[in-house]
């Protein structure tokens, strides 16, 4: 049986991989094994490390919901249509996070999802789970808590992000990333940024010119730095005063 531990993350600013004993989807794959060879039908259940391209969709708004994912490396967006018709992000979703929780319920995913870079992720088609030879109630308990997980991770985004000025909310959304980066092993500091100022401005409900301006100060500030698609968290402790103030 293959270990969590024999999973190491290559890190790398650009093309961080999560370890498998870090990621949203550990619970399940233990129960399977992580795909070992000896458990025939794991291979139908959990496919490993699929390649997406930037901007390839993952799965559509009121698409049948078959399937968990959980990003092994790059990025994605979740993308929501408001009362006008227009699309509006969501949520980012981060090497380790876990994507389509929300389609269980009802079946259905709730909005649309699309690679922000040439991305990797792993899935778990919990339609094949009775085919793992695993009992029910290992099954269960490891989707509890795979969930469990997956609520505390939403709590934190939420509460988070509810700040009250620009300067706040950019401030407490690079200080998210941060921390989301840590729980999943990888580094604090040195952030992917595939994310666009204008995808960051729609999720943060600023305009992109606000997003631009508060990114250029916060630079100048020595608060943090941004070079090509990296973010350097330079002053954490300086973030977090801005979020209070």
């Amino acid at each position: 049986m293959q270990t969590c531990c024999e999973q190491t993350a290559v890190y790398d600013p650009s093309r961080q991989e999560v370890a498998c004993c870090d990621c949203g989807l550990d619970p399940l794959c233990q129960v399977v094994d992580y795909g070992a060879r000896e458990l025939a039908d794991s291979k139908v259940v959990l496919r490993r490390r699929q390649p997406m391209q930037r901007g390839e969709l993952l799965f559509s708004a009121k698409h049948s919901f078959s399937a968990l994912f959980a990003v092994k490396s790059g990025s994605f967006k979740a993308i929501s249509l408001d009362m006008s018709g227009k699309e509006r992000v969501v949520g980012f979703y981060l090497p380790g996070d876990l994507i389509g929780a929300e389609g269980i319920a009802n079946r259905v995913h709730s909005f649309t999802v699309r690679a922000l870079e040439e991305s990797s992720i792993c899935r778990m088609d919990l339609d094949q789970m009775p085919q793992s030879g695993r009992g029910n109630e290992m099954l269960q308990g490891a989707l509890i808590r795979m969930l469990g997980q997956e609520v505390n991770i939403n709590h934190l985004v939420t509460s988070s992000l509810i700040q009250q000025n620009a300067d706040q909310r950019l401030a407490a959304f690079i200080l998210n990333l941060s921390t989301r980066c840590g729980m999943r092993g990888l580094s604090q500091y040195q952030l992917g940024l595939s994310m666009s100022r204008s995808d960051i401005a729609s999720y943060l409900g600023l305009a992109r010119e606000t997003v631009s301006r508060t990114l250029t100060r916060f630079q100048n500030y020595g608060l943090i730095g941004i070079s090509k698609h990296v973010l350097k968290v330079v002053n954490p402790e300086g973030l977090q005063k801005v979020t209070l103030a």
